[in-house]
């Protein structure tokens, strides 16, 4: 049977809502600070441009320095400098909750249809055969769409007999035979949440390697020290809300508790941030990716400095007997001299379009 692997960055959600204006588009590394100071979180970014005029002399609004990973890179490794910790970690908080209120705001609108290019190619493979345990999806996206995808390809008559194995909430994240507490907001219309479902090992994998908006940890405090906010064995709770509220607040018996995304933020050496139940995750998605039969790679650069993603890429494609067929999806050609280097693809369609891909593919 063939095994399929689809592989996504931030341009497979941008496909969908590269028409609307830019403040209203999903966050990208480029002009990432321009874009956010547009709209309501503009304090939060003030807050970080003093941060990096005072220490740098570098103004987050110049093109040249605007960029998130860059910046998000340069306040974390100040976090473990005694002279700049405690305004670096006032600067890194409220970066991260930037990004996570940007990301948010510009992705819960989007709603799942028929005719989204992710459903679109999802709904293909299962149409010529191809079981769900063997459809692997593998991102890097905090956004919650592919969720919102298979929620809706399982309510469809076509495929209800099959419902469980397209969208298994949460068993589809494979986190682990201690799964995360799901919880469902009191008095929250049913509508408004993920339906859960019974474990299921069938299902299509869903490897979210950056973390999730979805995903959560709880703290005493708005403002959690570096360690709380780092810490690796930190509990991880999932919410069912099909919206996120990445400032979501929970009311306890004792006392109110205050919710962080547990996400993987942009900066260089992932590994140092990851928590210790995501990494398994990794190493499932590196042996899905040498096992896939077929590899598409929709709206993902793999950026050099992202030594973990593209040391990953580059071992799962060693050593094969048989190379998987590769596509990339991507607007911009000059991505695909990268993952023919990188990936030494023997056979790499490319795909300036989704819907290329859909129509010829």
């Amino acid at each position: 049977m063939t095994k399929v692997v689809i592989l996504l960055g931030a341009g497979a959600t941008l496909a969908d809502v590269a028409t609307k204006p830019r403040k209203q588009r999903p966050p990208l590394d480029k002009r990432f600070f321009s874009d956010a100071s547009l709209t309501t979180q503009k304090w939060r970014v003030e807050h970080v441009r003093t941060y990096m005029k005072q220490t740098y002399d570098r103004d987050v609004m110049v093109s040249a320095h605007d960029s998130l990973e860059g910046v998000m890179g340069q306040i974390y490794t100040d976090l473990f400098n005694p002279l700049l910790e405690a305004s670096a970690l006032d600067a890194f908080r409220q970066l991260i909750k930037l990004f996570n209120t940007r990301l948010a705001a510009t992705t819960n609108d989007i709603r799942a249809t028929n005719k989204r290019l992710l459903y679109r190619i999802i709904a293909s493979y299962l149409s010529h055969g191809v079981k769900p345990s063997d459809l692997t999806i593998v991102t890097f996206n905090q956004d919650i769409q592919v969720e919102k995808t298979l929620d809706l390809m399982s309510t469809v008559d076509r495929w209800r007999s099959i419902a469980e194995e397209i969208f298994n909430f949460p068993g589809l994240y494979s986190l682990g035979p201690s799964a995360p507490e799901v919880t469902f907001p009191a008095r929250a219309p049913e509508e408004s949440l993920f339906p859960q479902k019974r474990s299921s090992s069938g299902c299509i994998k869903l490897l979210k390697l950056h973390g999730s908006l979805n995903w959560y940890s709880t703290h005493s405090s708005a403002t959690p020290t570096r360690a709380a906010m780092f810490k690796a064995n930190r509990k991880i709770r999932i919410t069912s809300r099909r919206t996120i509220d990445p400032n979501m607040t929970l009311t306890g018996k004792q006392r109110k508790m205050f919710t962080l995304p547990v996400i993987v933020p942009p900066v260089s050496h992932k590994s140092a941030v990851i928590h210790q139940d995501m990494a398994p995750l990794w190493r499932q998605a590196e042996e899905a990716l040498k096992e896939a039969d077929e590899l598409i790679i929709f709206g993902y650069s793999c950026p050099p400095l992202d030594f973990e993603s593209s040391n990953q890429l580059r071992r799962s494609q060693l050593n094969r007997t048989v190379s998987a067929a590769i596509s990339l999806i991507d607007p911009e050609p000059a991505i695909a001299a990268r993952y023919i280097s990188l990936l030494d693809a023997r056979c790499l369609r490319y795909y300036a379009s989704a819907a290329d891909f859909i129509k010829n593919g």
